[in-house]
């Protein structure tokens, strides 16, 4: 009974190999700071030449602003590796840069074994991809405060419109006071010329 379950034991871990592939090969490059354009030289370790060629798969998962729903996209990188580097450029193409999505590659020989499978050889963390490279503080000091957006004159804006209407308003008022004197001289000219004409036509 002892020989027939280490031989059973011997042939599940066979099964194990032979469809996860992945517990004997691994990425061997860190995928922090990973930025949207740039280059990554990937890099794996203990997959056997038989596995050959080699395809890497890129995987982005989209998740929603609530977080309550997901949506995956797949696509492969290449599916002609035979060595054990890459250099994966425009990341993240083939798939389309989300500044809150997750990416995962996966590496998969390129042709199925005899059972139709691709088992799964290596697979990275999930990680983010950066709009652009972080680029280190170059000083400590802290930042300014800061300035009041102004206009080409060097006047600050809300500044030139509070001036329009203290300066405006008192002028309107002027301007009214002014005209409505003018019209009351005009129409005591008008009265006095009637009265006049009146006075000369009795008189004559």
């Amino acid at each position: 009974m002892t020989t027939n379950f280490r031989g059973l034991l011997a042939s599940l871990w066979a099964v194990l190999f032979l469809v996860f592939g992945w517990a004997e090969a691994d990425f061997t490059n860190s995928f922090d700071g990973v930025a949207a354009g740039s280059t990554l030289s990937l890099a794996w370790s203990g997959v056997d030449a038989q596995s050959y060629p080699l395809s890497i798969t890129v995987q982005l998962i989209d998740k929603s602003a609530d977080g309550t729903k997901a949506n995956a996209y797949r696509a492969n990188i290449t599916t002609s590796i035979s060595s054990d580097s890459f250099s994966w450029t425009g990341i993240p193409y083939p798939v389309r840069w989300i500044e809150t999505g997750l990416y995962q590659l996966e590496l998969r020989p390129s042709t199925p074994t005899s059972g139709g499978d691709t088992p799964l050889l290596a697979k990275s963390p999930f990680f983010k991809v950066q709009n652009q490279a972080v680029e280190p503080a170059t000083s400590s000091s802290p930042s300014p405060s800061p300035v009041p957006s102004s206009d080409a004159s060097g006047v600050n804006k809300p500044l030139a419109i509070g001036l329009g209407v203290a300066i405006g308003l008192p002028s309107v008022v002027a301007l009214v006071v002014v005209s409505w004197c003018f019209r009351k001289r005009q129409r005591r000219a008008a009265l006095e010329k009637r009265r006049l004409m009146r006075r000369d036509f009795i008189i004559h």
